[in-house]
């Protein structure tokens, strides 16, 4: 490895190259906020579905954002498929900094980071240095209950030992069927998973997507080719739409590299079982590609955006409809109680939003049920 990241050949350079170019276009354009936000959370989704799919889950778009909402508003036939992809999903929003982790119940807390002093300053430092200062669009908690709410630990620093834990909380959570609260790395997954950060480590030594590109070839190698344990694979998938923004100093780009790898897959596997050189090219020419469909896909929803102000422009818009659009960006399958709630309307009002939407054929009912309809926006299933 370390020969080959010495001394890359022409044709890799090139591929570097052309990648560098990309994801300087791709940054440019999600330098807006509004942009960024909308993109991100379509990636989250994207990704999400993607990585299912590589583990041969058979995902139904629309059911994966029901379940968004809460699994057991899926039907029964499809509600374990939807909460494999809700599970990446959370641990997509983990990643970009949306969401926190599962609070851990005091009794399984680690020694927690410190809270003030140089070393304090420290870890903060770091952690702004690798997040970028960017503050995004959190969501609320839909149960607003906290009377027995448990101990909630510090969020550790990115690409730390706790950082890696709190993300593989966030895919257990979903599916273990196990208190989230009481959720810790074994033994063996810490000694695991710390060793993996440690290659991860040596990979981005190298300069800017050099080191990125090495991440990669750490993080994503297709099976049968894994060189990483199969409980790390969902965390390593997500690691890896970080790793080009960590090496490169880019905070405004997440890559769903797993929507291409899964698109590509024959062509991965076949790269990861060649010479490393070849599998470094491939990723370099997937960055280039992601970074690029990335920026046209930001552009889209700019266009979908127009699109729908379009179709609602002709009709007397309640003052809160541009709100409820903006809102779907983040949120593409909502309740009216939740648009009540997320909006601070009543509930007739939030009613009277959804069916303006619904008549203009922006929204349709993706449940057959007389309480609890969720309805989706048709433009952004994933």
């Amino acid at each position: 490895m370390s020969a080959t990241a010495q001394s890359p050949s022409s044709a890799l350079l090139t591929a570097l190259l052309e990648a560098e170019r990309a994801l300087g276009r791709l940054a440019e354009v999600v330098r807006d906020p509004t942009r960024r936000r909308r993109l991100w959370a379509d990636a989250a989704r994207r990704e999400s579905c993607a990585a299912a799919r590589l583990d041969g889950v058979a995902v139904d778009p629309a059911e994966f954002l029901v379940a968004t909402i809460g699994t057991d508003l899926v039907p029964t036939a499809g509600r374990g498929a939807a909460q494999s992809v809700r599970a990446l999903w959370q641990g997509a929003l983990f990643t970009q900094g949306v969401i926190a982790a599962p609070a851990r119940r005091a009794e399984s807390a680690r020694v927690p980071f410190p809270a003030s002093g140089a070393a304090a300053d420290a870890w903060r430092a770091v952690a702004e240095l690798e997040a970028g200062t960017d503050t995004r669009f959190a969501l609320p908690a839909d149960d607003e209950d906290d009377a027995a709410a448990p101990f909630t630990d510090e969020a550790p620093p990115p690409w730390t030992l706790g950082w890696a834990e709190a993300l593989w909380r966030c895919l257990q959570a979903e599916v273990s069927g196990r208190d989230p609260g009481r959720l810790a790395f074994s033994a063996d997954r810490e000694a695991e998973a710390a060793t993996l950060l440690k290659r991860l480590d040596q990979a981005g030594d190298q300069p800017a997507l050099l080191g990125g590109v090495g991440m990669l070839a750490e993080l994503l190698r297709p099976a049968p080719d894994l060189r990483i344990p199969g409980w790390a694979v969902p965390s390593a998938r997500l690691m890896g739409a970080l790793a080009v923004a960590r090496c490169c100093r880019v905070p405004n780009v997440w890559l769903p590299m797993s929507v291409t790898l899964h698109a590509d897959r024959t062509a991965a596997s076949l790269a990861a079982r060649g010479r490393e050189e070849g599998w470094r090219l491939w990723l370099a020419d997937t960055v280039a590609e992601t970074a690029r469909r990335e920026r046209e896909r930001a552009l889209s929803l700019d266009r979908t955006a127009e699109g729908w102000q379009q179709r609602v422009g002709a009709k007397r818009r309640n003052s809160r409809t541009p709100d409820l659009l903006e809102l779907l960006f983040e949120e593409p399958a909502l309740t009216v109680r939740r648009v009540q709630k997320r909006l601070g309307s009543t509930f007739r009002g939030a009613q009277l939003l959804v069916d303006e939407l619904l008549e203009v054929g922006i929204l349709r009912e993706a449940t057959n049920r007389a309480l609890d309809r969720v309805f989706i926006a048709v433009d952004l299933v994933p």
